[in-house]
């Protein structure tokens, strides 16, 4: 009987190591699972920066380019032959309710009062 009873308590040692054996490759496997993710989203978030930085980025060009093509349309009318002519007012006012119309006007000041 004692061979038996000694038996029984390697059999439960034995099986508290295997469980506690378990039990701490799991813990690794969730620290590494979490490691894992904690990289990803590091990842994702610098991503999501730089997406944001390019797209400010491309903003600015954008308004740039706008800005630049403005300058050049207004120098190229102001240098065109009879720049200095008056024009007459129904051409002035077609002229001026056309560009109000464009979605790039809507919010313009002088277009507020033009398409009353």
């Amino acid at each position: 009987m004692t061979g038996l009873r000694w038996t029984f308590i390697a059999a439960a040692i034995a099986l508290a190591f295997a469980l506690l054996f378990l039990s701490q490759c799991q813990r690794a496997r969730r620290a590494g699972a979490e490691a894992s993710l904690s990289a990803q989203t590091a990842k994702a978030v610098g991503e999501s920066g730089a997406d944001a930085v390019g797209a400010v980025g491309a903003v600015s060009v954008r308004n740039s380019d706008g800005d630049r093509i403005g300058r050049e349309n207004y120098e190229a009318i102001q240098s065109a032959a009879g720049a200095d002519q008056l024009v007459p007012h129904a051409v002035d006012d077609a002229g001026r309710r056309g560009l109000c119309r464009r979605a790039a006007y809507a919010d313009n000041v002088l277009c507020k009062d033009f398409l009353k």
